[in-house]
């Protein structure tokens, strides 16, 4: 049973309605804002303080320590108006994360790692995951229904995994100003990514998440093929152009794992 929300209410963001639902533990934050959405005359952000079957990409489970996390879900309901199209999300969501986290610790020290990930690199230790961002669409035949915006960040402690790739990070680590609590930074996130979809041009986000991207030009490796290529430049919807070492140019998508670490240039 999912127990009572400590709170609910509403808050207007630009021409949107935003509810907010603040819950002590549920089983995915997805899921609640999905079923809020459905009725809600606007988008619905919804935080728990713990997830118990909280999910990552590829099917992975995500993790956390409850009370030390963000686990926020932004749902928001289709618009024929705005289309909102998964990549535009998925960008706009990670450049919104790495704003709103830079103003508590050192911006060199955050970097995103493709497509969706937030890396931080504390002072002489490996760099690590610290947040990643999960993009949910559901469809009604062609058309595209509700969309979930599913964002984890690690704020004072790291959840224990027994098996993982690459050190995990929280932001306690190296934050440089009092960190807010979990809900407060999960409703500061929520608003300026409304307010960049409803303000900022469509081209001009994705823009940005290239360049904080830093990787054309740069060599990464399939983690599927451990086979070596050079990205060479961005698709209209989010891919990646890439170049193999025969000199086949070839399309990588989200579901293609890129080994490489963001702080390498």
């Amino acid at each position: 049973m999912e127990k009572t929300h400590v709170e609910q209410f509403l808050r207007t963001v630009g021409s949107w309605t935003l509810t907010i639902e603040h819950w002590e533990e549920l089983d995915s934050t997805n899921d609640r804002a999905r079923a809020a959405a459905q009725v809600a005359s606007g988008p619905v952000l919804v935080t728990a303080q713990h997830q118990r079957a909280g999910r990552g990409r590829r099917g992975r489970t995500w993790l956390d320590q409850p009370s030390a996390a963000v686990l926020m879900t932004i749902a928001l309901p289709p618009s024929r108006e705005m289309p909102l199209p998964p990549f535009l999300l998925m960008a706009a969501s990670a450049i919104v994360v790495l704003d709103v986290i830079a103003e508590f610790i050192p911006r060199e020290l955050l970097r995103l790692k493709y497509p969706n990930d937030l890396w931080l690199q504390p002072p002489g230790l490996p760099s690590g995951k610290v947040g990643g961002i999960l993009v949910e669409t559901d469809f009604a035949g062609s058309q595209q229904s509700i969309a979930c915006v599913g964002i984890g960040i690690n704020v004072r402690s790291v959840p224990r995994l027994t098996e993982a790739s690459y050190p995990v990070r929280c932001l306690a680590e190296v934050a440089h100003a009092e960190l807010p609590s979990p809900p407060l930074l999960a409703e500061c996130i929520a608003e300026q990514f409304l307010e960049t979809l409803l303000t900022v041009p469509h081209q001009h986000v994705m823009e940005r998440w290239h360049q904080e991207l830093r990787l054309v030009g740069r060599t990464v490796v399939l983690r599927s093929t451990q086979e070596r290529v050079e990205i060479a430049g961005f698709t209209p919807d989010g891919g990646l152009y890439a170049v193999t070492s025969s000199g086949q140019r070839c399309i990588l998508r989200d579901g293609d794992s890129l080994v490489y670490d963001p702080f390498s240039l």
